[in-house]
């Protein structure tokens, strides 16, 4: 087995709680805390995308604003938001799907789709108009997405 990168171990110890205190089906709900909760995802994500993307090189995320975040399946997790790119603070949609190891120290399962292709670009909103992007669940199915990584599959 590969030794687990310090961002993924992060997405784990960030998500395991999480995903065990939550029903099936259910929201998650993020307890308050000091500092913003998804920093874990942010690095982790943008780890995803350098492995396939060059263009990822020089790019992070630097704010993930969730519209929708539950738990499908054990140890599984849908998250539907925005994100913020850190190079100019413009906004994308975001749909990740992903899954955790039966101990829950590992990401077994990811599909994670950033950004909505218009006119062969990835199409970049203003900070500002957050408000604007808040009907992504109803049309996840519609977008033509311009990252879409996926690796390994789901476990049983």
């Amino acid at each position: 087995m590969s030794e687990i990168s310090a961002s993924e171990q992060a997405v784990c110890e960030f998500l395991a709680p999480l995903v065990r205190s939550s029903a099936v089906g259910g929201e998650i709900v993020i307890p308050p805390a000091d500092g913003y909760v998804f920093s874990p995802l942010e690095f982790f994500l943008s780890g995803v995308l350098r492995e396939v993307h060059a263009e990822w090189r020089h790019e992070s995320l630097d704010g993930i604003y969730p519209q929708l975040f539950c738990k499908t399946e054990e140890r599984e997790i849908d998250l539907v938001g925005v994100v913020s790119f850190i190079s100019d603070q413009s906004l994308a949609p975001l749909h990740l799907r992903l899954q955790l190891t039966l101990a829950c120290d590992r990401v077994s399962w990811v599909d994670l789709r950033l950004g909505e292709r218009m006119d062969g670009e990835c199409r970049r909103n203003p900070y500002g108009s957050l408000d604007s992007m808040q009907c992504l669940v109803e049309r996840l199915e519609a977008i033509d997405w311009y990252y879409h990584v996926g690796y390994d599959e789901r476990e049983a």
